[in-house]
């Protein structure tokens, strides 16, 4: 198994080279406008434009089960990166990890689950992009961008599901949530057993038209937020009793007392 050095510099990479990518689109963005189906004429970006539109994750949660060592799609193994069966949104890579030396924050959740694990649309709405991951071109995965219904006037924000393999949807598509959309890639160096993994969060654009991450759970639909929040909660409490840490998943830490939120929003 790759060592949890070489993982950390694999993240590092991926994170810089993405963050590259998102400039690049979103410098696209300011330049051209939003995408082809959105009509002509200025954008609405920024926090204002995020809804609460969010209907599930994007693998199938469920209380842990010992005898199948499975939480819903997600798979009870050792050893995880970082010991972790989840990456909570704002999660920080230490500064003595980094190639600047200053502590950085992850954008975007991360689930494991076995390769072969479906991901399911979060949102209905239309998938607006699917485009190859810049960091791990060897991997042939790709980020499935989905446009989500409810937006009002002309706002642009999409949910992405990154490092995904196996698309089972095409750039137009109408997807509703639960639907398949693709699979969970390769973990490659940051894990094993097996296990693939999917990144999962909310993009839009900045003022100064720099991409702009927050924390998916705090826009789940109101219909649903409840329960997808507590079965978020029960997946990191199973986790941190399996893995026998409770220091694991600091729910103090979590802003607006929001599960899986560990700070603001991120600009790349």
């Amino acid at each position: 198994m790759t060592s949890p050095h070489s993982a950390t510099i694999r993240l590092l990479l991926s994170t810089a080279r993405r963050a590259a990518s998102l400039i690049a689109l979103a410098s696209l963005f300011a330049a051209c406008g939003p995408p082809a189906d959105t009509p002509p004429g200025p954008a609405a970006v920024g926090l204002d434009c995020i809804a609460p539109v969010l209907k599930r994750h994007p693998i199938d949660l469920a209380p842990y089960d010992a005898a199948s060592g499975r939480a819903g799609d997600a798979s009870f193994v050792h050893p995880l990166l970082f010991n972790r069966v989840f990456t909570e949104f704002g999660s920080v890579i230490p500064a003595a990890d980094t190639s600047t030396g200053n502590d950085k924050p992850i954008p975007q959740p991360t689930y494991l689950a076995p390769m072969g694990t479906k991901v399911r649309s979060a949102v209905d709405g239309v998938v607006d992009r699917i485009a190859d991951v810049w960091s791990t071109p060897t991997l042939g995965d790709v980020s499935v961008m989905v446009k989500p219904d409810g937006l009002a006037g002309r706002c642009y924000m999409v949910v992405e599901f990154e490092h995904v393999v196996k698309p089972a949807v095409r750039m137009g598509d109408r997807v509703t949530a639960g639907q398949v959309i693709a699979e969970v890639g390769p973990l490659n160096s940051q894990g094993s057993q097996g296990l693939g993994l999917v990144e999962f969060g909310i993009l839009t654009v900045a003022g100064d038209g720099r991409p702009l991450h927050v924390c998916p759970y705090a826009y789940f639909d109101p219909a649903v937020r409840g329960a997808q929040l507590a079965i978020l909660g029960r997946l990191l409490a199973d986790w941190e009793t399996f893995a026998g840490d409770a220091s694991l998943y600091n729910d103090g830490a979590w802003a607006g007392g929001v599960t899986g939120c560990r700070g603001g929003p991120i600009k790349e």
